[in-house]
Parts: structure tokens; sequence; C-alpha cells
């Protein structure tokens, strides 16, 4: 490799970019703000790294062969922020008192996880969120997935929105032991019904077949509802409470007026491995993965000192910014002023004016 085209690299997992393609993205991180603030919710700053054995037990095989760790000068081994959630649970159970629930936070940020050459996408790696400490069930629940719903609404994306359970993936895999769940979880995942079975026969199911055709479900609230009607009885009431909630919630985000598609997918049972309750993922066609997930994580504030119930969503801006809708909406504006005047003051003097009422203006 020439010295040269050395200098020209950047690490997988970074990215820089500038001029309109900057100024397109702080437009629409400027509405996004807006909306969460419209809802009560708060900014919160995260540090770029923090120790990485405080995570470590957190995160599972595929996300720590991703992230990047670094040794500081008294030896201690680093971890750069490769998931915000993580690195601001840890900052709210330091920070939080009970008397201060219910507590709302958004973030936005720059995220750091290695990828392969060959498989880099550099529009992956600005995360926005928020999240809602201190509000159990349906009510939390339904509130972080409208605001979801609301962003995606003003992005203008024709994304779908997948519903589904880790609870449920966890009551099937309840006798079964960390591998074997974790090998569960994966066949659910890819809807691979004959290691399904064989899990579940070894988790003691007497019958595996109603739960099968549970985590292989996929389609609207009705037919979800109608799939209940014929199969629910056979599920056990262990899997009731979360079904129903989990239809619940699909008719609230359906009938918001805010929300495109919405499907029930039992085949997500969260993208990380702390989510404990109803999760979720948007998708959009030309994006070759979710670019929205979330989900409820009851006890991940506890490993950190505050157990608190809490659910939250990501999205990776980046990803999608030229799928956006109406791109004209954050465009930089066509008519740039140059400020007249036959001395430097007179040229400031007339800007000074000519942006009081709104212009753009150049010296």
């Amino acid at each position: 490799m020439t010295p040269k085209r050395r200098l020209l690299q950047i690490p997988p997992g970074t990215e820089g970019f500038f001029l309109e393609e900057a100024f397109r993205h702080r437009r629409i991180l400027s509405e996004i703000d807006g909306i969460f603030t419209g809802w009560g919710y708060l900014p919160a700053e995260t540090p770029v790294f923090d120790f990485y054995d405080i995570y470590k037990p957190l995160l599972d095989t595929s996300s720590s062969e991703r992230v990047y760790r670094l040794m500081d000068r008294e030896g201690e081994l680093l971890l750069l922020r490769s998931d915000v959630t993580l690195f601001l649970a840890k900052q709210m159970g330091m920070a939080l008192n009970r008397e201060d629930l219910p507590v709302r936070v958004w973030y936005a940020d720059s995220i750091l996880r290695h990828q392969q050459s060959d498989d880099i996408s550099k529009n992956e790696f600005y995360q926005i969120g928020a999240e809602l400490i201190g509000i159990p069930g349906l009510e939390g629940d339904a509130e972080v997935l409208l605001m979801a719903a609301e962003i995606l609404e003003f992005l203008k994306v024709d994304a779908v929105l997948h519903l589904g359970s880790a609870a449920l993936a966890h009551e099937a895999a309840r006798d079964l032991k960390d591998e074997e769940a974790k090998e569960l979880f994966a066949a659910i995942a890819l809807r691979d019904t004959e290691t399904m079975k064989n899990l579940l026969l070894q988790g003691g199911a007497a019958d595996p077949e109603p739960l099968i055709g549970l985590f292989s479900f996929l389609g609207s609230s009705g037919e979800f509802e109608e799939f209940l009607r014929r199969k629910g009885d056979s599920l056990g009431p262990a899997c009731s409470p979360h079904l129903s909630r989990l239809l619940e919630l699909a008719k609230i985000i359906e009938t918001s007026g805010s929300s495109g598609p919405v499907r029930i997918d039992l085949s997500e049972t969260g993208s990380q491995n702390y989510h404990t309750g109803i999760v979720f993922q948007a998708y959009l066609e030309g994006v070759d993965s979710a670019f929205l997930s979330g989900g409820r994580y009851d006890r991940l504030l506890e490993t950190f000192g505050f157990d608190s119930p809490s659910v939250g969503f990501s999205l990776l801006l980046r990803k999608i910014e030229p799928l956006v809708g109406n791109q004209e909406r954050f465009a930089l504006p066509g008519s740039i002023e140059q400020a007249r005047g036959e001395t430097l003051q007179e040229k400031y003097r007339d800007a000074v004016q000519k942006r009081a009422r709104g212009r753009i203006v150049r010296l």
C-alpha cells in the first residue's frame, strides 16, 4: 500500500461527511430534537469510552466481536461506545433516585463498531434514541412505540414495524441451559422449525408444535387475534398475558394515525440480550437490516445499582438519510445573499440587518 493511499483511508466503522450532506443531517436531527422535546424528553450525553469489564457480561458474542477496545495509561481495558443505551443505563443507575421517576431522556451521538471491509456501510454509525425509565407495562411500551412511529412518519419512510416479545422466548427457554437458550433464540430468529422442535423438547415441552406455530407467526393484529382464537388455549397460561399485551399494543399503534404497517412477528426476540419484554424493529426496502430497534429492558439498570422498569428505542439515522422523503425540506436554501457595502464594516452591518430578518448572508 502506498503512503498516499494509506493517508486517504479511514478505519472501518467510521465516517466523515460535510457541506450539504452535513447540513441536511443537522436539519433532520434538529426536527427530531423538537419531536423528543414535545414529548417531554430531555437530552443526555454519554462518555466516549468506559471500563470494558463493566459491560462485558451484557454483550453477546456478536456484539463483543464488533466493539473497539483500547488500553489507558494505567493499563485499564476500555470500551469505546458501541451502544448508547448501555452507557446511558450506567449514568442513570448512578444518578437517579426514586423520587426522580419517571425519567424521559433522548440522545444523539456517534457509535463505533468494527465491520469487515467487504460489508462496511458508511451510513450506520450515528445513533439517536430515547429511554423511558420508571413506567412499567403497557403504558410505557405504548408511549415509546407511539413516539417512534411519529418519528417514522416525520421521516416519510415506508417502514414496516415488527412487534415481538423477548418475554415469550425467555419463557420458552426457561428450563434450558444458557447455551441451549441462545440456540433457541437463534432458531426462532431464523424460523428454523426443526431446531426449535428439538430444543423445546429438551426444555420439557410435551407438545412443541403450538410454540413453533407461535414463533413462526407473522401478520396483522387481526390475523394474530384469529390465531389466538384457534391456538391460544394450547399455548398455556404462562404465555397468555404476554400475548394479550402484544395484541393490545399492536392495535394501539395501528389506530394511532401516525404509523405505517404494523406486523406482529414472534421471530423478533430482541436485538440485545438485555431485552426482557416487548421488542420491535423497523424495516425498510433497500436497507439490508433493521434501522430502528427497541424494547423493554426491566433489569438492565439493576446492573448499575438502580432497579427500575425501562423501555426505549434507537434509530441509525445515517443508515436511512438517503431514503428520507421530501428531501427538499432539509436542503440548503438556494437564496444565499451577498452583503452589500463599500467597506467591511458596511458589509457587516448590512449582513446583520438581513440576518435579523431570517435571510442567509455571506460577507
